[in-house]
């Protein structure tokens, strides 16, 4: 069960150079520290690591705090969203989020999602890129209609139909990969701007060939503006957690799969191989020119067909 903690920051919205240099937005606005969908590869806590709010709050570690399901969120965001907002300009766009999700189970609770939506699209003429991996955003998709040429929607689609049984373990609170997608639908019907996120696609769960070409093909179905697409981050012990948690329900193959990842060599690999598989497959759907892949590193020490990569 989700413990919840608050705590208020006084960040809101925030220039963001990282997400600029990956063409995703040029400002981020995060909901709170850590969210409850309790993804197992979670790179948040590695990053956030040493943030003495966690310990202040809730008297434990990030890593402690993820271990112990705690959600760590901030209900007073939408208020400094709101006059941060008013700062930005028409050629701005805003990313919520970078790294809470803002349709999480206790992000719904407090409706963090569309008071931040709503603090962004009612103070500017900025843009307003949404990722998420539940599907209850689709209950903002009226307050979004209103705003068509401003907002984006995009789902993070880790892994194809089939492999949700997987997805699932690793992603215990998030929606479905068949509700991800359903919402996707709903954007589509009701004429919003999509995007892809295949973010990230784990060996034996979401990098094969065949994989890749099915939640490409569905994504594709919705009309999307651009698709990104990145290789699992071996930052903290996210590996570890998945291949524990793999293994645990039966799933060896899987499990050593990512336990090899951990070697920096083999990860190298890893990424070399998925992003030549899925240039391969852009090139063969003719979707190409809207496929990004993210990697971190630089082009001169990986060997591969580096088309679609946006070197980090």
């Amino acid at each position: 069960m989700t413990k919840i903690f608050e705590h208020i920051r006084k960040v809101g919205i925030k220039a963001s150079p990282e997400f600029q240099k990956k063409r995703l937005a040029t400002h981020g606005l995060n909901v709170g520290l850590l969210c409850d969908h309790g993804c197992k590869y979670c790179s948040t806590v590695a990053v956030l690591g040493r943030n003495p709010a966690f310990r202040a709050t809730t008297g434990m570690t990030a890593a402690e705090a993820f271990d112990a399901q705690v959600a760590l969120i901030d209900p007073e965001t939408p208020t400094r969203a709101a006059k941060h907002a008013v700062k930005l300009k028409p050629e701005d766009t805003v990313m919520l989020a970078t790294m809470t999700d803002p349709y999480s189970p206790v992000s719904q609770k407090y409706g963090l999602g569309t008071k931040c939506a709503k603090a962004v699209l009612s103070n500017s003429q900025a843009s307003l890129r949404i990722l998420t991996k539940n599907a209850a955003v689709a209950d903002d998709f009226e307050l979004f209609a209103n705003h068509k040429d401003r907002v984006m929607v995009g789902l993070s689609v880790t892994g194809p139909v089939e492999k949700e049984h997987l997805v699932s373990l690793l992603e215990p609170n998030a929606s479905s990969i068949s509700d991800r997608l359903e919402a996707y639908r709903q954007a589509k019907q009701m004429g919003l701007r999509t995007y892809g996120m295949l973010c990230p696609l784990l060996p034996g769960v979401a990098s094969s060939a065949l994989s890749i070409r099915e939640m490409m093909e569905k994504i594709l179905d919705f009309e999307p503006e651009d698709i990104w697409l990145e290789p699992v981050n071996q930052r903290g012990g996210g590996l570890i957690k998945c291949k524990d948690e793999l293994l645990a329900a039966g799933y060896r193959d899987e499990g050593y799969l990512l336990e090899e990842i951990r070697d920096r060599e083999i990860h190298h690999l890893y990424v070399e191989e998925l992003v030549d598989t899925a240039t391969g497959v852009a090139r063969e759907l003719g979707c190409l020119e809207k496929l990004k892949i993210l990697v971190y590193g630089n082009a001169k020490d990986f060997c591969c067909d580096d088309a679609a990569v946006i070197w980090l």
